[in-house]
C-alpha cells in the first residue's frame, strides 16, 4: 500500500509545471513563517529548517508494533534509576560528575522519589520508504532531558497538510492520510498526570530554559503559548529567576506546579558556579516538581553498554532481553579494559577498536547535536587511531558502538531554482512515546549523522489508513 502511494506521490510532484512548483513554494515558505519552522544559530539569527515534500506514510499496524517496542524500551530504560544506587556495576557503566552526585544525593537523601517522570526522545533507525521493515529497527541513543520535535513533529506535517493533502490523497484513493499523535499533546498528558500523583491541586506550568544560549530550537516558547491557548496557564523562565518561598516554588507571583526543563543538570550547575543561586530549582526538584526528574540525566551513550552486556542481562526479564538483543546496538564505555564482544569472547576493548574501525563508531558519551562522532569506515586508519587514542586519555567520556545501518531513501524538495529535486538523503527517526500513543520525528541529511542542529531537516510524518 505504502510502495503504490509513494510512486503515485512522486509521479504528482514530477508532473508539477514551473508555474505551479513556484506558487506552492511561496504557499510552503509562509507556512514555514506561520508555524514557526526554524532553528536559531549560534548568534539567535533563525533560519528555515529544511523539509521534504513527501511524507512519511505509516500504517497504523506499524503504529502499534511501535508503540509496544517504543514503550516497552522507555520502561526498561525507567529501571536504571533506582539501579544507579543499588548496583555498583550501573554506576560504573553510567558515570556522573562529583557535582552531579551531589544533586542525585541531595534530591534523594532520604528515599528514592516515588514518581519518576522523563519526557524523553528514543531515536532508531526506523523509517517507511518503500521497503520499510519497522520490525527490523535498531536503537541509535536515548534523549531524555530537553527534546527536541515536540513542536516540530506536528507543524511539519501541518504545513505539508495545509497545502499538498488534498492533492495527494485524490492521487492514492482509496487510501486517506490523518496526522499522527500530537506530541504537545502527549506532554500535557503526561504533565496534568504528574501533577495529580504529587498532589498539586492547580496546573500552573513553566517552561524553563537558559537565557545565555541563543542557539538551537525554537520549541519552548512556542510550547508555552500552545499551552496557554489549551488553557493551561504557562510562563517561559530563566532558571535563574525561579524563587523558593519555603517548600513552593514561584515565578514573580505565580505559584508554579509543574517545571519543564530544557537544561541538563550539568548546565544548572555551571550556572551556579558563576553565582547564582540554584535553591529554587533543587527544592523543585525535591518536591518532584520537574520534568524529566533527576532520572532523565542517565541519558548517557553508555546506557546502550548496560542494554547490550551479559554482564546486565539478570536486570531484565527474558521478554525485554530478547527485544535488547534485537534491537540495541553492541555498545562500551570506552577506556582501557577486557569486555565481551557480540559473540561474548573476552576481548581487549581498545585494540579491537583499532581493528575493526570499519564495523564501529565512536561518540562522546554525553554531547549531543551529532558533535564529536566518528564513523569508523568514512575515516582514515591514522585519524581513527588518533581519535581513538583520545578517548582513551578519558576514560569513560566516549562510547565505541557497533555501526548501525542508515537507510538512505530518495526525497523531493524545493531547490532554490523554484523547482522540485529528487535526491537520496539518509534518514532517521526519534519517537516521543506515552503509555497511550506514539509520535515520530523523522530527520533526513546528506550526511550519515543525521541531526537538525548539522543543518540536516524534518521529513514531515502522516498515517496512511485503507
Amino acid at each position: 500500500m505504502r510502495k503504490t502511494a509513494i510512486r503515485k506521490i512522486d509521479g504528482y510532484l514530477r508532473s508539477l509545471s514551473a508555474k505551479e512548483t513556484g506558487a506552492l513554494q511561496r504557499l510552503f515558505l509562509r507556512e514555514v513563517e506561520r508555524l514557526n519552522i526554524r532553528y536559531l544559530n549560534d548568534f539567535g539569527k533563525p533560519r528555515n529548517i529544511a523539509l521534504v515534500l513527501r511524507p512519511w506514510l505509516v500504517e497504523p499496524g506499524e503504529a502499534k508494533l511501535l508503540h509496544r517496542l517504543i514503550y516497552s524500551f522507555r520502561n526498561m530504560h525507567a529501571k536504571l534509576f533506582p539501579l544507579y544506587f543499588s548496583h555498583p556495576g550501573i554506576r560504573q557503566a553510567l558515570p556522573l560528575r562529583r557535582q552531579e552526585k551531589e544533586w542525585f544525593e541531595l534530591i534523594n537523601r532520604k528515599s528514592l522519589q516515588k514518581y519518576q517522570v522523563v519526557f524523553g526522545r528514543w531515536d532508531t533507525n526506523a523509517c517507511f520508504d518503500k521497503e520499510s521493515r519497522v520490525g527490523d529497527i535498531m536503537f541509535l541513543e536515548t534523549n531524555t532531558v530537553g527534546i527536541g520535535g515536540i513542536h516540530y513533529i506536528p507543524v511539519v506535517s501541518e504545513a505539508l497538510s495545509s497545502i499538498l493533502k488534498a492533492s495527494l490523497e485524490h492521487r492514492i484513493r482509496p487510501c486517506c492520510l490523518g496526522h499522527q499523535a500530537d506530541p504537545r499533546l502527549l506532554l500535557a498528558e503526561e504533565i496534568k498526570r504528574h501533577a495529580r500523583l504529587i498532589n498539586r491541586k492547580s496546573l500552573n506550568v513553566a517552561f524553563i530554559e537558559n537565557r545565555e544560549f541563543l542557539a538551537g530550537t525554537v520549541e519552548l516558547p512556542e510550547l508555552t503559548k500552545f499551552f496557554n491557548n489549551l488553557g493551561i496557564k504557562a510562563i517561559l523562565a530563566d532558571p535563574r529567576d525561579l524563587k523558593a518561598k519555603g517548600q513552593e516554588i514561584y515565578y514573580r507571583d505565580v505559584r508554579l506546579d509543574i517545571i519543564y526543563r530544557d537544561s541538563e543538570l550539568q548546565e544548572l550547575i555551571d550556572i551556579e558556579k558563576k553565582g547564582h543561586g540554584m535553591q529554587a530549582l533543587k527544592q523543585a526538584f525535591i518536591n518532584n516538581q520537574v520534568i524529566s526528574s533527576i532520572a532523565g540525566e542517565l541519558d548517557h551513550k553508555s546506557v546502550f553498554e548496560v542494554f547490550s552486556s551479559p554482564e546486565f542481562y539478570s536486570l531484565f526479564n527474558a521478554k525485554e532481553r530478547q527485544l535488547l538483543k534485537r534491537h540495541v546496538p553492541w555498545t562500551r564505555l570506552l577506556k582501557e579494559r577486557c569486555t565481551a564482544d557480540e559473540s561474548l569472547r573476552r576481548i581487549d576493548l581498545a585494540p579491537f577498536v583499532e581493528k575493526n574501525k570499519d564495523k564501529l563508531i565512536i561518540k562522546p558519551n554525553r554531547a549531543y547535536g551529532g558533535k564529536g562522532v566518528v564513523i569508523g569506515k568514512l575515516t582514515g586508519k591514522k585519524v581513527w587511531r588518533d581519535y581513538l587514542e583520545k578517548a582513551l586519555a578519558k576514560p569513560g567520556t566516549y562510547v565505541v558502538q557497533r555501526l548501525v545501518m542508515i537507510h538512505q531513501e530518495e526525497f523531493p524538495y524545493f531547490s532554490d531554482e523554484e523547482k522540485i529535486t529528487f535526491d537520496r538523503f539518509y534518514g532517521v527517526s526519534g519517537f516521543v512515546v506515552t503509555a497511550k500513543s506514539t509520535a515520530v520525528l523523522g530527520r533526513f541529511s546528506k550526511e550519515m549523522v543525521v541531526n537538525v542542529a548539522r543543518k540536516g531537516g524534518i521529513i514531515p510524518t502522516l498515517m496512511l489508513h485503507h
